[in-house]
């Protein structure tokens, strides 16, 4: 969101995210094509988004968190009447579609605002612009990935989200139960039979917020297989919450729990549940196929923002 007011704005554009750890331990601003083989130090990014010195300390501070409706009723102050020349936004909230569709932004933007929001995948272009992983998460996100392919060709990711199985590590409401699991499951499998995919092409990863899913007759039953896989190494180090998870759970588990986003959005086909994590992962990778665990294994859309 912050990246959309900026350009509607017509204002600079920085990122300072120092929680749970500095963001520049896991993210990168994205080179440009031709310093990709130069020293991080001194390559030219395509928008260098750092921060240098205490710009997050002056003007005015603003937090957005769990506030959509606040966040979207203030866009016309935000955009056109906010007189701070530094503004520090914290927002968890998916509003490009909201600003980009305000009389504030067109004015602002003229053609440009309606050319993004017809634009398929336009989050996953605003992410290749903006971020490239650090080589630490670049070699965690690579041993998650060949963990999860099992020397197989595709990979189906299946993203569980139960919310409220976790409660030592996190408050959140309940998003699935633990016997809608056998629901997202049985999708993978319907999706490869659709596609005429060959069970032994396939391997199906499964990122979970709760080590629950561990007990499941049907999981351990793929796992003998060699059908499915988790997160190699701790079975629940990796579990935590990015926005809710207390400080010391969240550092043990982050380069994990961004290791397993950039997974899925490895992956050839995606099972999904209530949450923006599988659903933003999927998107930023462009993944082909899409479908909800629950209520049907219903076809989803990710070119649509």
């Amino acid at each position: 969101v912050s990246a959309v007011d900026t350009v509607a704005s017509h204002r600079a554009f920085f990122i300072d995210a120092s929680r749970p750890v500095p963001m520049h331990l896991l993210l990168h601003p994205r080179r440009r094509p031709d310093a990709c083989g130069a020293m991080l130090e001194n390559a030219e990014f395509l928008l260098d988004w750092r921060t240098h010195g205490a710009v997050a300390l002056t003007g005015r501070r603003t937090n957005y968190n769990d506030r959509y409706n606040d966040l979207v009723s203030e866009l016309p102050w935000i955009l056109g009447q906010e007189e701070e020349q530094v503004v520090v936004m914290h927002s968890n909230q998916r509003v490009t579609a909201a600003v980009l569709q305000s009389p504030e932004a067109q004015a602002l933007m003229g053609p440009i605002a309606k050319q993004l929001l017809g634009r398929p995948y336009l989050h996953a272009a605003m992410l290749e612009l903006l971020f490239e992983p650090s080589e630490l998460l670049a070699q965690r996100h690579q041993e998650v990935l060949e963990a999860a392919l099992l020397g197989r060709r595709k990979l189906i990711a299946v993203h569980f989200r139960a919310g409220d199985q976790s409660p030592q590590r996190w408050s959140d409401p309940r998003r699935h139960g633990l016997g809608d699991l056998d629901a997202f499951l049985a999708c993978a499998q319907g999706l490869e039979q659709r596609y005429r995919w060959k069970d032994g092409d396939v391997a199906w990863y499964l990122a979970a917020d709760t080590a629950e899913v561990r007990s499941s007759l049907v999981v351990n039953e793929l796992i003998k297989r060699g059908k499915l896989a988790f997160l190699p190494g701790d079975k629940d180090g990796g579990i935590i919450h990015l926005d809710r998870s207390p400080l010391p759970i969240a550092v043990m588990g982050l380069t994990d729990t961004w290791a397993q986003w950039l997974t899925i959005a490895s992956a050839d086909a995606v099972i999904l549940s209530a949450s923006n994590f599988g659903v933003t992962a999927a998107e930023a990778g462009r993944v082909p196929l899409a479908y909800l665990g629950a209520n049907g294994c219903l076809e989803s859309d990710l070119t649509a923002i």
